[in-house]
């Protein structure tokens, strides 16, 4: 798909609209927060749902159409600017964020609300179907990779909802789907340092078919040896990153740190 520099693609299927705002499950009384309403097909359903509602638009010309068109409900509330620089703290806690994120910004736009986790609680987000097959990998699939660790290591993910092309306009070449992630009181795995665990982990993945022996060089001086094989921390470094569960990347980390220690 040819990216224009604000490239969206709008969904235009009211039946699909109406999907996504069950599932969002609107609370009384809490925030919600749309990112990238675009032509307000969502916006006009969740503004009938929403005690407030705050909309960030980068686009100049729809924001002031949505601001023409909803301005006058006291509940609205208009940004107009980028939604990947946006200070979510500003709007408060217990957030509800639903969007149909635009897809060149996508993956960039939810690790920054994955950095404002404890504001938020939860996220409906529509987003490119590959980038939700990521989120939702498990040890062993293909799709697993350091994004699917960085997402389950702070967020309960959950697919949703698939939805075709032909319920957007202009109609992408690829299909979306609908995931909810619900930001964890605690990680899911308890790490001593959490940088150092992703650092090990976006190494492990940093060649995808290489084995973790090849991948995991910065520490190669702690390598034991074991029948031949090259073990770390109890694991064997024969395996591929793409095989090691959360639990085995935190006890990599939490041994590692030991021995930085």
């Amino acid at each position: 798909m040819k990216k224009r520099p604000l490239g969206q693609n709008f969904l235009i299927d009211p039946g699909i609209a109406q999907n996504i705002i069950q599932l969002a499950q609107v609370q009384p009384g809490e925030p919600v927060v749309e990112i990238g309403p675009g032509k307000g097909v969502l916006t006009q359903l969740l503004i009938q749902q929403a005690d407030s509602l705050t909309a960030i638009e980068i686009d100049p010309k729809l924001s002031r159409d949505l601001q023409n068109r909803f301005g006058d409900t006291p509940s609205f509330k208009l940004v107009e600017g980028d939604a990947a620089k946006f200070d979510y703290s500003s709007l408060g806690v217990g957030l509800n964020i639903v969007s149909n994120l635009p897809y060149y910004a996508a993956t960039h736009i939810m690790k920054k609300l994955i950095h404002y986790r404890k504001h938020i609680r939860s996220m409906t987000l529509m987003l490119q179907k590959e980038v939700v097959d990521r989120l939702t990998a498990e040890p062993g699939q293909r799709a697993y990779g350091s994004l699917s660790v960085y997402v389950q290591y702070h967020c309960e993910v959950q697919r949703l909802l698939e939805i075709p092309n032909t319920a957007f306009s202009p109609k992408p070449k690829i299909d979306s789907s609908l995931v909810g992630l619900t930001p964890l009181p605690q990680p899911r795995v308890q790490v001593e340092d959490p940088k150092l665990f992703f650092k090990m982990v976006n190494s492990a993945f940093l060649h995808k078919r290489k084995m973790l022996k090849n991948n995991l060089n910065d520490w190669q001086h702690l390598f034991t040896e074991h029948n031949g094989q090259a073990r770390l921390a109890d694991i064997d470094l024969s395996r591929r990153g793409e095989t090691l569960s959360l639990d085995e990347f935190a006890n990599l980390a939490n041994y590692l740190h030991t021995q930085n220690g």
